[in-house]
């Protein structure tokens, strides 16, 4: 164990290092620069207690004190109107509120599963060009990639083709039909005309059979004549529409083949990716024709992972890249067998994360797993998150799959005596303490016994009464005050 004659440099260490910090927190806060000058020229000197009385009349006609500057006693700061305004410092009133028991879970960050994208070709090709990398930002229908395909070149060209004996067997079936309505047309106009000869030729003789000019004999053949005009009429119109119906018939059955080709080559290019419109409108002069084949992202997100480089084969179905949709996340909690009885589906839940301190993100538990893991005995309580910026990292996304932080959740509602946010604690190796708000620019040290809930609170269980002001923000500099009084920094009374 050391001497006290070997401790003494030590503490004179000690001071020296906080008097340091001090004089570099008064700069910051506005100290009258002569009063640095004079705090310093008297350690220089080592002329302590003669600098002391001079030193305080000045600071009081100036009203410009250093932090602790009238401790009064131990853990007390006084503060100028100067010195409070700029260490941002903040109250809050020490009151009862009805809180939640926490149960903590760790957990990590993790990818929305719902919304992570895998984008693959749907056809083998050549990667001519990549237009998307990693960490980039893509929208839905956006281009990621370009391939030529010989493959899709061929179904295209195969398409043009059945498209185009399509339209040459339905024109060819509509001209087949004019043709044989012309044709039924002139055949009837020549029978119907050697009928209406035989009718006047047996109009003839039955008034000459009336007048008992002729014979029965020649009226009779007339009839017959004229009934023989009438049965070739029926006749040949009857043959000439059995052939028309035929021969229609066979351009109707080729045309119908040539529209199943012609739908199972459109089909081929929508399952390799196409819309209706893009295969009605394929054109002799489309790219793809020649085998351009755009990969487009499905979904907003951002490029994580990426297997496509320039000249690269790569086949159909080929993972080509990952997007993730990180506009929301999930904080995935590890909750042990015995704690499952107190999580619950929509509990309300508050997380912390280690790469942002002080940070405060709120959800519910959407998913309860229902497997336990064999190795840690743990089940996955998964709350969903919205990644938006947050204040301390503005950065988009903020929420990055990986971080490791804790999940806080409510499980019993109860009235607690007096709650306070957890801001307000501040914690040394003896313990939590706050300050108190004894005057406008006064505090005090006042040490507390505390129980954690859940939302960034904490219970005072001893140590404070109701409607006392506590700092809430600006504890630091109120900690670096009280530690420069308790070193010989400032001035203590």
């Amino acid at each position: 164990m050391k001497s006290h004659q070997e401790r003494i440099p030590l503490i004179d260490r000690q001071r020296a290092l906080l008097a340091s910090t001090a004089f570099v927190l008064c700069l910051g806060l506005g100290c009258s620069p002569a009063h640095e000058d004079h705090h310093g020229k008297d350690h220089g000197t080592g002329q302590e207690g003669a600098a002391h009385e001079p030193h305080s009349e000045s600071m009081a006609t100036s009203g410009d004190a250093h932090p602790g500057e009238h401790p009064g006693e131990d853990g007390h700061v006084e503060l100028s109107e100067q010195q409070f305004q700029a260490a941002g410092i903040q109250t809050t009133v020490a009151k009862p509120g009805r809180v939640f028991d926490a149960l903590t879970l760790p957990g990590t960050v993790a990818p929305n599963s719902d919304a992570v994208l895998h984008v693959t070709p749907r056809v083998s090709g050549q990667v001519r060009s990549v237009t998307k990398h990693l960490g980039e930002s893509v929208q839905a229908g956006e281009v990621v990639c370009i391939l030529d395909s010989v493959e899709l070149g061929a179904a295209a060209a195969n398409y043009l083709r059945d498209r185009e004996r399509v339209r040459a067997a339905e024109e060819t079936l509509a001209r087949e039909q004019e043709l044989y309505a012309g044709r039924l047309e002139a055949l009837q106009t020549v029978l119907e005309g050697g009928i209406a000869i035989q009718e006047r030729i047996y109009s003839r003789e039955e008034d000459l059979q009336k007048k008992a000019v002729s014979t029965v004999r020649p009226l009779l053949e007339a009839d017959k004549a004229l009934q023989l005009a009438k049965l070739e009429l029926a006749k040949n119109l009857t043959e000439l529409r059995a052939d028309r119906d035929s021969r229609l018939l066979e351009l109707d059955v080729d045309l119908r083949t040539k529209r199943i080709d012609l739908a199972a080559a459109a089909n081929l290019l929508r399952i390799m990716g196409f819309d209706a419109q893009e295969v009605t409108g394929l054109h002799a002069e489309s790219p793809i024709l020649a085998g351009e084949y755009r990969v487009y992202a499905p979904g907003n997100g951002v490029v994580v992972n990426r297997h496509a480089s320039t000249g690269e084969f790569v086949e159909a179905g080929a993972k080509l890249y990952i997007i993730e949709d990180l506009s929301s996340v999930w904080f995935v909690a590890s909750a042990f067998e015995e704690q499952l009885q107190s999580v619950r589906t929509l509990q309300a839940a508050h997380i912390t994360l280690d790469a942002f301190p002080g940070t405060i993100l709120n959800g519910a538990v959407s998913f309860v797993d229902y497997h336990v893991d064999a190795t840690s005995r743990s089940v996955g309580v998964r709350i969903t998150l919205d990644n938006t910026e947050l204040e301390s990292w503005p950065e988009e996304y903020p929420l990055r799959p990986g971080m490791f932080g804790r999940a806080q959740l409510e499980t019993t509602a109860r009235q607690a005596g007096i709650v306070l946010p957890e801001a307000a604690l501040v914690h040394d190796d003896a313990g939590d303490y706050v300050f108190v708000q004894v005057e406008p620019l006064a505090f005090e040290h006042r040490d507390v016994v505390v129980q954690p809930v859940a939302d960034g609170l904490v219970e005072v269980l001893a140590g404070l009464t109701e409607g006392e002001s506590i700092a809430v923000s600006g504890t630091f500099f109120l900690k670096s005050a009280e530690r420069m009084g308790e070193l010989g920094g400032g001035h203590s009374h």
